[in-house]
């Protein structure tokens, strides 16, 4: 899948798919390539990124506790690609909210490697 990038700033790039943002860094002036093949990976399979990140959340979050309804979906709004927490290029996180959670970021780390992408750590971010 080919994307079509635009920069943001001096260090940033970002294009968006099914209307969500996917952060890159900059790279000598244009977007850097590794992260940007990562990227197309992502987007060819979004819905089952989505679902395994969702689901790994499941497994820590009581979304009933946190929001105060237990079939609240996870909305996913953004996907960064910057080496999140020196994880190195094959990480990115994908950043979820809840409806009724205000204020909370909660984020999960994914590592792709050739068959799968792999959930590795998740957190919790008040804002």
């Amino acid at each position: 899948m080919a994307l079509n990038f635009t920069q943001m700033g001096p260090a940033t790039w970002v294009t968006r798919i099914d209307g969500i943002p996917f952060y890159l860094s900059d790279e000598s002036g244009a977007v850097d390539r590794a992260q940007a093949d990562l990227a197309a990976k992502v987007a060819a399979s979004l819905p089952a990124v989505r679902d395994a990140a969702s689901a790994y959340l499941d497994l820590f979050v009581d979304r009933e506790k946190a929001c105060a309804r237990a079939d609240e979906p996870w909305w996913l709004d953004e996907i960064e690609f910057r080496d999140p927490a020196g994880k190195g290029r094959a990480a990115y996180a994908l950043h979820f909210t809840l409806d009724g959670d205000d204020g909370g970021l909660w984020t999960v780390g994914m590592r792709a490697f050739e068959d799968q992408h792999r959930p590795f750590q998740f957190e919790r971010r008040q804002g």
